[in-house]
């Protein structure tokens, strides 16, 4: 019986709910294994229906939750960005990477980077797609990010720390794209050079023949 039921259910509903799916079919196992409830004279109102949207969006919302691991581990980065910014307040960016605790950390992080070719690439192609929005040729090898971090402010300065204190390439990796993003309006729609965040886009020399 309850194979046809969930039969039935697959049949009535569309092949892009799997999620709402495998809900029903587990409610469906939790109902069977209990007894019927002896029906009173007034039975209790039935409650509201909730559509199926509601329930597929309050489900996406529970998916894509960030953990409270995640949550701590990057509460934790962000306090201690705080601090070496507080021990360190009149260096710049560039002084900042250079100093012990940071140091250690930036190049554990650039190890690894450098044997992510995945993550490399997508350093070059956000580099490559900028370069054609300004009419260069941006073929691969021919242009690269050059980042002047010497005038950041403190949220930068602080963005910075906490990808580089991270050890994780990952987080490298999206730092530098987030900046590059950032630039894109100016580099292109404004044809500055330099975009105020310090990203510009240079064109490598041609190799010596």
């Amino acid at each position: 019986m309850l194979k046809a039921i969930i039969q039935n259910i697959h049949h009535g509903m569309s092949a892009k709910r799997p999620a709402f799916l495998m809900l029903s079919a587990c409610l469906l196992l939790s109902a069977c294994g209990k007894k019927e409830a002896v029906k009173t004279a007034a039975e209790a109102p039935k409650p509201a229906a909730v559509s199926d949207a509601k329930i597929d969006a309050e489900i996406t919302d529970a998916l894509n939750a960030p953990t409270p691991n995640q949550t701590d581990v990057q509460a934790e980065l962000e306090g201690e960005a705080e601090d070496i910014l507080a021990k360190y307040p009149n260096k710049t960016a560039n002084e900042l990477l250079n100093v012990p605790e940071v140091n250690a950390a930036l190049k554990v992080g650039l190890t690894k980077l450098g044997q992510e070719k995945r993550l490399q690439d997508q350093i070059n192609n956000s580099a490559q797609m900028v370069a054609k929005m300004k009419g260069l040729s941006g073929d691969p090898g021919t242009v690269g990010i050059d980042m002047d971090i010497k005038n950041y402010n403190h949220d930068q300065k602080s963005r910075m720390l906490q990808a580089v204190l991270s050890e994780d390439p990952k987080q490298i990796v999206s730092f530098i794209t987030g900046e590059v993003g950032e630039a894109v309006p100016e580099l292109t729609l404004e044809g500055a050079a330099r975009a105020s965040n310090g990203v510009a886009i240079r064109e490598n020399p041609a190799p010596a023949k």
